[in-house]
């Protein structure tokens, strides 16, 4: 990571530390605060929510890596919002051919100012019975993407009748189920569902590693708290070793994140194989990690005043998002076999 970045990811961390606290976590997902709208409202001012768009766009132009640096960040301090549906759409229409488009163009600068947030499909194309869908983000987004024809997504408005609210395990973000036949199209985006696909992924990947070390470094304070037998738990050599092997594993999750950045930006099989793996797995590795922080918090683990199943909720949804952790090894599978048809190297590829 080049210092650019490591400075704005700083800043994140300062800023979402502030403002973050156990207690104002819990405060927000038991009714008590609206947390979500002041974070919201502070991303706008501080540029966060363009931090991948390029400066032509009002954008900070970090592109793939600032949307990582972000989304790590807010997993890890297990931020409520709908940044993420937010950000992966605001990308996608940025990057798009219709970002000219004056309707476009107008809903870019309202998502950029604060004053409207976006929606994204949970299971890109998994429409449900009777023809809704779930979508990812909040009721009052202004507009969602959604699986078109082929490769191509489609921009969607949210008809306020056709809108539930969706009860979910994850108290930090919030779904909406609509009915797609009263969902009025705004504009096709031409074959650019790869790379929706592609930037969805990423995000769910970095929100999930974030999301690792963040209960991983809540756990390992309490284990250094917590006493039994007249000791720290900190210091029983079993516990040690199993929050040891926890934190290599959140540094890999870490660097699936940065394969994916790296690669996400080509044209080749490469930009579709990386990102899908780094969803499959990095989600699948920090659901382990979270899981057993529960249990190294002892009898309390499974509490709600306790820290944990907050991030375990998060991660797990991750985990169930844009497709199962299977089809997309399968459709990584694919993109390898791709590009090893073209003459790369598999030891180039990886």
């Amino acid at each position: 990571m080049d210092l650019e970045l490591a400075e704005v990811r700083e800043s994140i961390a300062i800023v979402l530390e502030e403002q973050c606290t156990s207690l104002a976590i819990h405060a927000y997902v038991d009714g008590h605060n609206r947390l979500n709208a002041e974070l919201q409202r502070q991303a706008a001012e501080l540029g966060w929510l363009a931090i991948a768009l390029p400066e032509e766009q009002g954008g900070i132009g970090l592109g793939a890596a600032g949307m990582a640096i972000l989304h790590l960040e807010l997993g890890r301090a297990c931020a409520p919002g709908a940044f993420l549906a937010t950000s992966v759409a605001l990308e996608i229409l940025a990057r798009g051919p219709v970002a000219d488009d004056e309707g476009v163009a107008k809903l870019i600068a309202d998502v950029i100012g604060g004053t409207a947030t976006l929606a994204v499909e949970a299971r890109v194309g998994a429409s449900l019975a009777g023809g809704s869908t779930w979508l990812l983000g909040e009721a009052s987004a202004a507009a969602a993407l959604i699986a078109g024809e082929g490769e191509d997504l489609v921009l969607v408005g949210i008809a306020d009748g056709a809108i539930e609210q969706v009860s979910i395990w994850d108290e930090t973000r919030s779904m909406i189920s609509t009915d797609l036949s009263a969902a009025a199209p705004i504009i096709t985006l031409v074959g650019m569902r790869p790379l929706f696909e592609g930037l969805f992924a990423l995000a769910l990947a970095a929100d999930s590693a974030g999301a690792a070390r963040g209960v991983l470094d809540r756990t390992v304070a309490y284990m250094k708290e917590r006493e039994q037998f007249g000791r720290a738990i900190a210091a029983f050599q079993a516990l040690k070793h199993r929050a040891a092997d926890h934190a290599v594993h959140a540094i890999i999750c870490e660097h699936l994140v940065w394969q994916a950045v790296e690669n996400l930006e080509g044209n080749g099989p490469e930009s579709r194989l990386w990102p899908l793996m780094a969803k499959a797995n990095v989600t699948e590795k920090a659901s382990k990690i979270s899981t057993d922080c529960v249990q190294l918090h002892g009898g309390v683990g499974y509490t709600r005043e306790y820290d944990p199943h907050l991030f375990l909720k998060r991660i797990r949804l991750n985990e169930a998002m844009l497709a199962a952790n299977t089809a997309l090894r399968d459709r990584a599978n694919v993109a390898l076999a791709e590009a090893v048809r073209n003459g790369a190297d598999v030891l180039e590829v990886a």
